[in-house]
């Protein structure tokens, strides 16, 4: 006897744009671009991760945090419909205009089926916000990265 285990609801969003903030200390939210493997949750509009069913989700975020300007600061935390998420920030201070690594792991609920998460940013200054950056020609060739990448899963 063969049993199938159905997909759990999953998918990765990404986006192969840069973006920085529009507006020094104001929040606004980071969109996506393009959706990678998916099953169940949907990307709506480009920016809210909508959720099918009542759950724990695990999200996973990796992003390139920069800014062109030294010592300035951004932030990047999680709303769910429409409200900030408590103790979801994360705070990047850019020190020397290299970029930094953002990566985050946070399990969220999801409490009435349709509810959806958007992640939203605001720093110091314009110069802020998540880089992406082309392929390389090499050597050696290289792919592209992508300025921010989400990838959710249900895991109850």
């Amino acid at each position: 006897m063969t049993y199938r285990i159905p997909p759990t609801p999953h998918i990765t969003v990404y986006d192969t744009a840069t973006q920085t903030i529009a507006a020094t200390n104001t929040a606004q939210v980071i969109a996506f671009n393009t959706t990678g493997a998916a099953d169940g949750i949907t990307l709506v509009t480009t920016s809210r991760i909508t959720l099918p069913a009542i759950g724990t989700y695990l999200f996973s975020v990796s992003a390139v945090v920069q800014a062109t300007t030294a010592n300035k600061s951004c932030s990047i935390w999680f709303r769910k419909n429409g409200s900030d998420v408590a103790a979801s920030n994360t705070k990047v201070i850019c020190l020397n205009g290299e970029p930094t690594i953002l990566a985050v792991v946070i399990n969220l609920e999801c409490t009435t089926a349709g509810d959806y998460y958007e992640l939203w940013m605001a720093g110091t200054n314009t110069s802020v916000g998540v880089y992406a950056t082309a392929a390389a020609v090499g050597p050696p060739v290289q792919p592209s990265v992508p300025s921010i990448i989400v990838s959710v899963v249900q895991v109850s």
